[in-house]
C-alpha cells in the first residue's frame, strides 16, 4: 500500500511560455495529475528530480501502458502516479501562446 497524501499541489498557474513550471516538493504517495487551459500545440510533461539532486527526468506510468506522463491535449488527467517524497515539476515544449494550469493531487 502506498503512502497517503491528501494534498493538492499547484504545478503551474497560467504557464504562458515553453520551459518549466516551479519546482514543487511533495510528500510522496499515489497521485492524479490534472491540467487545463490552452496548450498551443505543445507537449506538457511531468518530471521528477532524481536522487543526484540535479537531474530532472520524465516519468513513466506503471498503471497503464508504461508510456510517459505527458499530453498534447487539454484538459488532461492521469491516474495512479506513484511518487516518492521529493521534487516534481511540469515542462512545456513546442507551444505557441499557451496558458496552462496543472496540479498533482494526492489520493490520501
Amino acid at each position: 500500500m502506498s503512502r497517503a497524501d491528501c494534498t493538492s499541489y499547484q504545478l503551474a498557474s497560467a504557464l504562458a511560455a515553453n520551459g518549466s513550471g516551479p519546482t514543487t516538493q511533495i510528500l510522496g504517495g499515489n497521485y492524479i495529475m490534472f491540467a487545463n487551459g490552452t496548450i498551443g500545440g505543445g507537449t506538457l510533461a511531468l518530471q521528477v528530480l532524481q536522487p543526484d539532486g540535479t537531474t530532472w527526468g520524465p516519468l513513466q506510468s506503471v498503471a497503464g501502458t508504461g508510456s510517459a506522463i505527458q499530453t498534447t491535449t487539454l484538459p488532461f488527467g492521469a491516474t495512479q502516479i506513484y511518487l516518492p517524497a521529493g521534487n516534481v515539476r511540469v515542462t512545456l515544449t513546442g507551444a505557441t501562446a499557451p496558458n496552462i494550469n496543472a496540479w498533482l493531487v494526492g489520493i490520501g
